[in-house]
């Protein structure tokens, strides 16, 4: 499992298992995750034999970087310019684009934590799991 050094991808990974915990019902449970607030590493449930769940936390604050850097991309110059400067043209607004198009793609890291989450949801619904079914 990596462990991280750096306090702000740690405070990501805590607030990903927060969000897992509500989108999954763990919370209260002895399934709820949580994590080592010094090393980013999952501490419960055991990670031995719950890194399918580890694994749900890192796509989910990997969902949570993307669409911070998406919607600062918006935000600010690199959402897309047209600078003209004398004869000289440079044109950025394509980029915006095309970042936006696979943000919002199937392949996107947000989609891919919404199938990896109604998967935990059945599996969980099939017997094999901690929460309540939630939709």
């Amino acid at each position: 499992m990596p462990a991280f050094s750096d306090p702000l991808l740690i405070e990501i990974i805590i607030k990903a298992a927060r969000r897992v915990n509500r989108k999954l019902c763990l919370s209260g449970t002895t399934w709820e995750i949580t994590i080592n607030p010094s090393t980013g590493d999952l501490l419960t449930p055991d990670p031995e034999k719950n890194q399918d769940l580890y694994d749900i936390v890192l796509m989910q604050a990997e969902c949570l970087i993307s669409s911070r850097e998406f919607q600062s991309e918006l935000r600010g110059a690199d959402g897309g310019v047209l600078i003209r400067d004398g004869e000289q043209t440079t044109d950025m607004r394509g980029v915006g684009a095309v970042r936006g198009t696979f943000f919002n793609s199937t392949q996107s890291p947000c989609a891919q934590l919404d199938r990896c989450i109604k998967t935990a949801k059945m599996n969980s619904a099939l017997g094999g799991g901690a929460g309540k079914l939630v939709w």
